[in-house]
C-alpha cells in the first residue's frame, strides 16, 4: 500500500503520467497495454484471499450501488455503496424537478445543491462529491483490505474523469437532442 502512488483529485498530463508509470512499475513487461485497474487488482491478488479478491474485483463505479456492497461486512463498502445510491436517487429527482420546470420552487432545497453547469461540469462535481466521501471513509484505514477497496474506488473515479472528452460529450448530447 504505501508503495502506491498518492492520488488526487486532478485531470492533467502530469497527474496521468505519474499515476500510470508508478502503477506500471508492478504490470507484467509482457503485457503491454494493460489497464492500471488490472495492475492493481494483479497486486492485489497476491496479497488477498480468493473471497476477499473476488469482491475487490468485483468493485466498479457503475455497480458499487448494489446490494452486494450495501450489506457489505466492510463498513467502508457498505457506507460508500449506500451513498451512492442516495446520490443516484438525488440525481433523478433532479432530473425529474428539472424536467417538469420544479427547480424554482420549494423543491430546490430538498435536492443536491449541484452548481447549474453543462451535463460534463455537473458530472464532474458528482465525481468530487464521491471522492470527497471517499476522503472521509479512509479515516483510519491505512492499510488493510478497506483502504485498498477506496485506493481502488479513487482510481476509477479519476479513470472516469479522465475519460471524458469534451467534443464527444457535446456530439453525442447535439445528437441526443437534434430535432429532425
Amino acid at each position: 500500500m504505501s508503495s502506491l502512488p498518492h492520488l488526487t483529485f486532478n485531470d492533467g498530463d502530469e497527474e496521468r503520467r505519474r499515476v500510470y508509470a508508478i502503477l506500471k512499475k508492478y504490470a507484467d513487461p509482457v503485457k503491454e497495454d494493460i489497464s492500471m485497474v488490472a495492475i492493481l487488482e494483479g497486486e492485489a491478488k497476491k496479497y488477498l484471499s480468493s473471497s476477499a479478491f473476488r469482491l475487490f474485483h468485483q468493485i466498479e463505479l457503475k455497480s458499487i450501488h448494489s446490494e452486494v456492497f450495501q450489506r457489505s461486512k466492510y463498513g467502508v463498502l457498505d457506507a460508500f455503496s449506500n451513498y451512492v445510491f442516495w446520490l443516484k436517487h438525488q440525481v433523478r429527482e433532479l432530473r425529474v424537478s428539472r424536467k417538469k420546470g420544479l427547480e424554482s420552487s420549494g423543491i430546490k432545497e430538498t435536492l443536491l445543491p449541484l452548481d447549474p453547469g453543462n451535463p460534463l461540469q455537473e458530472e464532474i462535481q458528482l465525481l468530487k462529491w464521491q471522492w470527497t466521501k471517499l476522503e472521509d471513509l479512509s479515516i483510519g484505514h491505512y492499510s488493510d483490505f478497506e483502504a485498498l477497496s477506496i485506493y481502488k474506488l479513487k482510481l476509477l473515479i479519476l479513470l472516469r474523469w479522465w475519460s471524458f472528452n469534451p467534443e464527444m460529450g457535446f456530439d453525442v448530447f447535439f445528437s441526443i437532442t437534434k430535432r429532425d
